[in-house]
């Protein structure tokens, strides 16, 4: 209702939603209660992020109502090509499906690196390892924990854990290991990107990723990732140029090439500057929104003069 209120005072154009379920349902609602489909009417845009496919797209009772929603818009992206083969694999489509990639814009760092290693109580001689996620089962941080206990690197070594959910529940796991003295956690936290900018990489073992933000935000501030070869993550950290991806599981390589990044101060720093001119260069906002713009165009060429 409310979509169907402001589309008709602001004359717009475009509803441009996120997931299928339940943004582009309602935008599809709104389209209803403004008349149906007709020139005067937004054009429906639906970018799908991962969970409509990977997730709810699994479930036999949200995939009719999940293909509806895309089937009735009238432009459908996903954010890796990895989530496009997926999408089209799970979804009776006819309309194409247009991959453009998510995009991030660095914010202004608020504190320096050597304030913010204080705070956290990290030398710096210490080799910081950062991992921010929603800290949710498929972000396997079991796997993460795993991973950086097999590490060996002569060294000393940190992990810090930006977590975006309760982190209480894999709190015996680091007793298990032993890295209480080793593992610091921040819950809930705003400026995150002061965090990126004082570690020396970045550490992602989940299932399964359609994209990876998390991972292109680390390498925006210069630092290499290392990460299961899953999902779109190889569209996004380039093995052995913008940091290592291994094959699923595989914790003890994982760990290695976090001490090979440790030990060779020079090789962390040039994957690093590699990942931040590979992210620039591909998922800047002045690149990628563009991309949308064209698609907006290209659906309001035939909309009100």
């Amino acid at each position: 209702v409310k979509m169907a209120a402001i589309a008709r005072e602001r004359h717009l154009d475009i509803f441009h939603v996120h997931y299928a379920v339940p943004h582009a349902t309602a935008a599809y609602l709104a389209v209803q209660m403004l008349g149906g489909r007709s020139a005067n009417v937004p054009k429906i845009v639906t970018t799908l992020h991962g969970t409509d496919t990977t997730l709810l797209g699994q479930d036999p009772s949200y995939r009719d109502a999940i293909e509806h929603a895309l089937r009735e818009s009238d432009a459908v992206t996903t954010v890796s090509e990895n989530l496009r083969e997926e999408t089209l694999a799970t979804f009776s489509l006819s309309r194409r499906v247009e991959v453009i990639p998510n995009f991030f814009m660095p914010a202004a760092l608020s504190r320096s690196r050597g304030q913010v290693r204080r705070e956290l109580g990290i030398a710096e001689d210490e080799f910081l390892i950062v991992h921010a996620s929603n800290v949710r089962p498929l972000k396997r941080i079991d796997l993460l924990l795993r991973t950086f206990s097999e590490t060996r690197s002569s060294r000393p070594m940190r992990l810090l854990i930006l977590a975006g959910g309760p982190f209480a529940p894999y709190e015996p796991l680091i007793e298990e290991l032993g890295l209480h003295q080793r593992v610091v956690v921040r819950e809930e936290i705003s400026d995150i990107e002061d965090y990126l900018a004082a570690a020396d990489a970045g550490l992602y073992t989940s299932e399964t990723e359609s994209f990876g933000l998390s991972m292109l935000e680390t390498m925006f501030h210069a630092k290499p990732v290392v990460a299961f070869r899953v999902g779109g993550i190889p569209e996004v950290v380039r093995d052995g140029e913008t940091g290592f991806l291994h094959p699923f599981e595989h914790v003890t390589e994982m760990a290695a090439s976090l001490d090979r990044l440790a030990d060779s101060p020079e090789l962390a720093r040039q994957l690093g500057e590699n990942a931040r001119e590979h992210a620039r260069t591909n998922f800047s906002a002045n690149l990628v929104v563009p991309r949308y713009e064209k698609v907006y165009r290209r659906l309001t060429a035939t909309s009100r003069p």
